[in-house]
């Protein structure tokens, strides 16, 4: 008699082979799983929402709806006075003024279609996880995007995080497709439209310096000694620098201001500064921001001559208290990164006793199995697949550094961490697989396991 010695990870490896084997050759099946996972919640949370509670819950929203019915009905970007509008980009407001076009201007059925659309995010992060994490371990990642409470509410709300998301996801998908290809023309479409897809987040979110994170990131991960290298990202660059440049512009021609957004002045003003003086002089920090914003309304200055006062004033309270700034910048950013954020369930109506805790607990949890993923390497032959750490490192810096940067502000809570709705589903999947592996291990025989397969 033949007899063969497998040891219990070759057993349970056979198994697992197969439903990898499955993921990896099933990807229209498996896409179509993630993304019903993924259109369910979004749209029912949206569908229970009212639009009317949207826009007082929100007071951002009617900064957004303004502008982009003035898009869809005059073709011009104008807020609510008639007036051209700087303080918000027009990236957002042109995705809803297009859905406007197409539905009509009844906000319930916007929005419900935006949910629908922005669904697409976590398909997107699902192709993107397949490409670094091993097949069961990047399905279990799309469930974990799909599912979550935080990104699945703000799909649905008239505000930037759901769309922005979107561009993230597939800017992160761009750059892999691109390192990836072999020919030279597809790596230069690849960076064209990568640095386009910088461009439209950056104009959904007038945070520039994204440009430069994202275009450092890809240099690196790209590979700094191969071919053609610099090319790539002079065209990533200039696709993504062109249509900031004409917006800028733009703001100069109609408004005389020269920048963005004025929004990026407003932050450090109203909030940083607010709570940094709200420390000394022992107040609250809310109403030193309520009074700074109502201080504004007295100001008799052009936009550009606003947006000067604002960071002089930031500025003087920041050289002033430089330690202070700095504990309290890294405490925003912080508070951010960590709050369960409750009030996601608010729009739908579905808030429930204890829901802060129970939140927190899945937020909490979700950060402790991406601190497990973090450590874990996973095993080619029991996975079908490894884990690709630089790509999570690179996608771990980018989505730190833009929520660390939510530190000018404070009181945001999972708006303003919207960013970590990517890395944290990649790392609490390799996570769980770590756990789910070693727990499977356990309850194999120790002993070596003799299989009869025939005679000799």
């Amino acid at each position: 008699m033949r007899l063969l010695t497998q040891s219990p990870v070759n057993i349970y490896s056979s198994y697992h082979g197969g439903v990898s084997a499955w993921f990896r050759h099933n990807l229209v099946a498996a896409s179509l799983i993630i993304f019903f996972a993924s259109t369910a919640p979004r749209v029912f949370l949206t569908w229970r929402a009212s639009p009317a509670d949207l826009v007082i819950s929100y007071p951002d929203a009617g900064t957004y709806i303004g502008p982009a019915q003035n898009l869809s009905r005059h073709q011009a970007f104008l807020n609510w006075d008639g007036k051209p509008e700087v303080t918000r980009t027009p990236g957002y407001p042109a995705f809803l003024a297009i859905i406007m076009l197409m539905v009509g201007e009844d906000l319930r059925r916007v929005l419900i279609i935006q949910a629908f659309i922005l669904s697409f995010e976590v398909l997107v992060f699902y192709w993107f996880a397949r490409r670094i994490l091993p097949p069961v371990t990047a399905f279990i990642a799309g469930l974990l995007a799909a599912f979550s409470p935080w990104g699945a509410v703000y799909a649905g709300l008239p505000l930037t995080e759901g769309l922005f998301l979107l561009l993230l996801a597939l800017i992160f998908f761009s750059m892999k497709i691109t390192a990836e290809a072999k020919n030279q023309t597809a790596v230069a479409v690849g960076g064209a439209c990568t640095g386009l897809l910088m461009a439209a987040a950056v104009l959904v979110r007038p945070i520039w310096p994204l440009v430069l994170l994202i275009g450092g990131t890809f240099f690196l991960l790209y590979g700094p000694k191969r071919k053609g290298v610099w090319l790539l990202l002079s065209i990533v660059i200039v696709f993504a620098v062109t249509p900031l440049f004409l917006w800028k512009t733009r703001n100069q021609q109609v408004s005389q201001f020269n920048g963005l957004s004025d929004i990026a002045g407003v932050c450090p003003w109203q909030f940083l500064a607010s709570r940094v003086t709200a420390r000394i002089n022992n107040q609250d920090r809310w109403t030193v921001m309520r009074e700074a914003h109502s201080g504004e309304q007295n100001w008799k200055m052009s936009i550009q001559q606003a947006d000067q006062e604002r960071w002089r004033r930031a500025k003087a309270v920041f050289i002033e208290h430089p330690v202070l700034t700095s504990y309290y910048f890294l405490l925003n950013g912080t508070e951010h990164a960590i709050h369960p954020s409750p009030d996601v369930l608010s729009p739908a109506k579905l808030n429930f006793y204890g829901d802060y805790w129970v939140l927190a607990v899945l937020w909490g949890g979700l950060l402790i199995l991406a601190c497990l993923g973090w450590q874990y390497n996973a095993d080619r032959d029991f996975q079908n697949g490894t884990t690709n750490r630089n790509w999570l490192s690179g996608i771990l810096v980018i989505c730190l550094l833009l929520t660390l940067s939510s530190g000018v502000c404070f009181g945001g809570g999972s708006r303003l961490r919207v960013s970590l709705e990517l890395i944290v589903p990649l790392l609490a999947a390799a996570g769980l697989s770590r756990i789910v592996f070693q727990q499977s291990l356990r309850r194999l025989p120790t002993a070596s396991n003799k299989i009869e397969l025939g005679m000799t």
